[in-house]
Parts: C-alpha cells; sequence; structure tokens
C-alpha cells in the first residue's frame, strides 16, 4: 500500500504580494476562515519581532487533554491515552515525524530572513512540563506530578486542552516595517478558493460599541491570600528547599470582550515581540508576551528570560529614575542570575558540550506599561535533535517556573489553586525541518464562551516584600485588564 503523500513533501510556492500589507485590516477577513491563527510581531526585540504569521485552513491537528491525545493528518485521526504506555508528548513527537522533512526554507525565503513556510502553530500547555520534567531521569528519581484539582473556575479548566495545535501548510508571511506580504502554499487542491486576505476589508480598530461590560469578576487567590502565599514561599527559601518560586493567581470575568476584540484591543495598546490570537475551539488564546522561550534556526537555539521588572508611568523622569534602580537591584538581578543558571543547565541538557553560552546578562527593555531586565542563552544543537527533544529538555521556561526547577514546580502546585494550561506554556510554530519560535505564554488570556481567565504572576525570592510583589502583579497585567475593561486607563 502507497503511503499518502505529506503536505510538506510538495515543493514550497512564494508568491509575493503585490500591495503592502498590515494586520489590523486583515483581521476581519481572517475571521471569516476557518481555524484561523495570528503570531504578530508588533515590537522588535533583538530581533525577534521581524515578521507577522497569519494563516487558516489547516491541513492537520494535535490535542493532548490530561493522558487523552488526538491527531490527524491527510484526513486520517488517530487517537489514545497514556494507558497503552506511550506519553501523548510522544504521540505528538510521532505525528511531527509523520509530516517532518529535512528541506529548509526556499530560497526566495532565506533571501529575505523570512523564517517560516508552514507547519505546527499553537500551544503547549504548562501542565505537559510533567512529560518533560520527570524526575524518573534525574539524580532523585522523583516523578513530578503537575495534576491539579481547580476550586477555582473549574467548569472552565476542565475543557481547555493540555496542547493544541493546528497544520498549515498554506501561511500568508508580513515583514513588519515593509508591509511586504507573502503566500507559501503547496498547491493543495482548492488554494485558489483560500485567499482569504484577497476580501480585507475591515476597520482596524475593536467595535467599541459591541463590547460587553464585565459582568462579574473573581480571583483564585484573595489579596490576603497571596501575600500569605509568598510568607510560605520565604518559609521553604529559609529551609533551603527552593531559591526562587514564581507565584501567579487567575482572574475570572464573565462578559468582556470577544477574543477578537481583545486582541485587537492589545495590539494597539501593548505591542509586543509575541502578540498571538488563536480564536480556536474550545478555548480561544489572546497573548502579549514579550518573552522569548525557545528561538531555533538549525543547530543553532537561544532562550531570552525576563526576570526582573519595574513600571513604566510615561513620565520621563521617572521612568529614567525606574530604570535606573532596576539595573542596580541586587534583589532583581539575583532573580536573574538564578534563572540564567536555570536555563544554561536545561540547554546544557542537549546542546553540545562547552557550546551554551550567556550572550546577554541583564539587558533592559521598555514595554508599554513596564521595563524588564532579559538575559540571553545560546547553544549548539547536535546535528538531528528533533523539537522535541528539545522541548523535553527545557518545557516549561525556567523564567516562570523558579530555582531548582523541580522543587519549584512543586511549590506552585502546592500553592495556586488552578491549573495554568496555555499561561505560562509556550505559544509559536515548528516547522517540518525542527527549527521553531515559541515565547513564554505570559501576558496570556484564555477565552471559553462569555468567560475570560487571565492571569499573573511574579518571582517571589528571600528579599521579596510581599506587598510589592502583590503590586507588581497589577503592573504587569495593567495593559491585559485595560484591555478587559476592568482597570482605568490612567
Amino acid at each position: 500500500m502507497q503511503t499518502p503523500q505529506g503536505p510538506f513533501d510538495v515543493a514550497p510556492r512564494v508568491e509575493a504580494i503585490e500591495v503592502p500589507l498590515a494586520v489590523g485590516p486583515l483581521l476581519n477577513s481572517l475571521r471569516g476562515a476557518v481555524d484561523p491563527v495570528v503570531l504578530e510581531s508588533g515590537q522588535d526585540v533583538a530581533g525577534t519581532g521581524t515578521w507577522h504569521v497569519l494563516a487558516a485552513c489547516p491541513c492537520g491537528h494535535a490535542t493532548i487533554r490530561g493522558p487523552r491525545w488526538v491527531h490527524a493528518l491527510n484526513g486520517r485521526v488517530t487517537e489514545g491515552d497514556a494507558a497503552d504506555g506511550v506519553d501523548p508528548l510522544t504521540r505528538v513527537e510521532q505525528w511531527w515525524q509523520s509530516w517532518s522533512t529535512t528541506d529548509g526554507l526556499p530560497e526566495e525565503l532565506a533571501a529575505i530572513g523570512a523564517p517560516f513556510a508552514g507547519g505546527a502553530i499553537g500551544y503547549f500547555g504548562y501542565e505537559l512540563g510533567a512529560y518533560c520534567e520527570d524526575g524518573a531521569s534525574r539524580p532523585t528519581g522523583r516523578r513530578l506530578d503537575l495534576t491539579q484539582a481547580s476550586p477555582f473556575a473549574a467548569d472552565i479548566f476542565e475543557a481547555i486542552p493540555d496542547l493544541q495545535l493546528y497544520l498549515y501548510d498554506e501561511v500568508l508571511l508580513i515583514e513588519r516595517e515593509t508591509g511586504a506580504g507573502y503566500f507559501v502554499h503547496r498547491g493543495r487542491a482548492g488554494v485558489e478558493s483560500r485567499r482569504w486576505w484577497e476580501q480585507a476589508a475591515a476597520a482596524e480598530s475593536a467595535d467599541e460599541s459591541k463590547i460587553r461590560p464585565v459582568e462579574s469578576a473573581s480571583v483564585s487567590l484573595s489579596d490576603a491570600d497571596y501575600l500569605a502565599a509568598v510568607g510560605e514561599v520565604r518559609s521553604l527559601i529559609a529551609e533551603g528547599a527552593v531559591y526562587e518560586v514564581n507565584l501567579t493567581r487567575c482572574h475570572r470575568f464573565d462578559g468582556g470582550p470577544s477574543a477578537w476584540q481583545l486582541f485587537q484591543r492589545l495590539r494597539a495598546a501593548q505591542p509586543v515581540p509575541y502578540g498571538a490570537l488563536l480564536p480556536w475551539s474550545p478555548v480561544a488564546v489572546v497573548s502579549a508576551s514579550p518573552e522569548c522561550f525557545l528561538r531555533r534556526r538549525g543547530r543553532d537555539v537561544e532562550t531570552r528570560p525576563i526576570k526582573g521588572t519595574a513600571p513604566r508611568t510615561g513620565d520621563a523622569s521617572r521612568d529614567e529614575e525606574a530604570k535606573h534602580l532596576l539595573l542596580a537591584s541586587e534583589k532583581e538581578r539575583a532573580e536573574l542570575a538564578m534563572i540564567i543558571d536555570v536555563e544554561r543547565n536545561d540547554l546544557g541538557r542537549v546542546c553540545d558540550v562547552g557550546s551554551v553560552v550567556v550572550v546577554e546578562e541583564a539587558a533592559l527593555e521598555p514595554y508599554a506599561t513596564v521595563f524588564h531586565t532579559v538575559a540571553t542563552v545560546r547553544g549548539r544543537l547536535p546535528e538531528r535533535c528533533t523539537p522535541f527533544e528539545l522541548l523535553r529538555a527545557t518545557f516549561p521556561g525556567g523564567s516562570i517556573t523558579g530555582a531548582p526547577k523541580i522543587a519549584a514546580m512543586e511549590a506552585i502546585r502546592r500553592f495556586e489553586t488552578c491549573p495554568r494550561r496555555a499561561y505560562t506554556g509556550s505559544i509559536g510554530w515548528i516547522a517540518p525541518d525542527g527549527d521553531l519560535d515559541l515565547s513564554i505564554a505570559i501576558r496570556t488570556a484564555l477565552r471559553c464562551g462569555d468567560t475570560t481567565l487571565f492571569a499573573v504572576g511574579g518571582a517571589v525570592t528571600w528579599d521579596s516584600v510581599p506587598q510589592r510583589e502583590l503590586e507588581e502583579l497589577g503592573d504587569k497585567g495593567r495593559a491585559v485588564f485595560r484591555a478587559i475593561g476592568v482597570a482605568p486607563d490612567s
């Protein structure tokens, strides 16, 4: 029996679009397409925000929910659960292998620096860390359990998959600065009828008159509970059990803007290198992340952990003082230094010996409501390292767990009262040749039906002042809270 031809066995065709394109005017046309997605680079930071990727009409998909998995390709659906002895993430890796190829980018795209010609786009949820940070392979032999009963928003969290990827063999690429557009496809039957952008005629901003107000709000940890949890984490640090824990809490809002409206509000208010709209079912994901988790090109891999935050007010003198204090803060620099060590160790598990280097220890980056300090760590992968081998060595990112990593994740499970799912996982793309670009899914909201879940967190260390940690949550989440409609504009 002849094996069906995979979607990437056909050489890609690259069509230049004659007129400049912009993401905003395309959104309503994309909304009418099948299973659309937007990865928008609204701000270029260290080369991470150069290209927008828009796509629709996927030719396959993969989903993990708890122990169960399902994936589809060429119309063939396969599903099962971990009871068969193989974990769900391995099943998704097998799905990737079924359409992977050693072919790199077409020359036309390589020549202009475009990084992506189709592949899987979606999110990896935080709880998949149980399949990556498996203590069975660690010196302690401890197995990591991230299952989390959720007394908070249980009806919503139970419906949210741990992983959701769609496979796109037709993508529209837009260069951020020039608006130059390129349609990349493989000639799948009916492609001419799926040129959705040619019907683009939409207002760029959200229609404010059609946005529902927030009708009710609740939070997974009250202010008092969060302050108490910070104190308990500090006690663990005093005992030597951990050095740093990223502690978060989740807000639930019933009513409020749709996923599309929220994305349009956020892209206008807070440009970031890793904006994303995944308006799928049963959950739509809207992200305005500044943070690069993994960026792989060939054998070269890079991570850029963020750790260190100061509020940005818009007042020039106060902002200059905030930047100075952030760079001079021993606490903030210590937070980043500990996470640099985590990332070096994680990359060292899979990269060539001696190839992992810290390129930059603490660069200061400005965003709409905060300043961050960011490090850059790079390494060199072996010849045939798959993207899933890289993920198993590094996921989830150390900046949203803490240090030591497994102990911090166990503390997170103890003190947080609901799962994280896509939040603090990763969003982005994986190409057929193994290249990838994944963000850390912070500043990320999940929209299920008429409900929005938005979580925000920060690093707790011995030097943490509980009240200041609580205030930092407001600084980090301010732009998203405004976009949802529950914070003042000033």
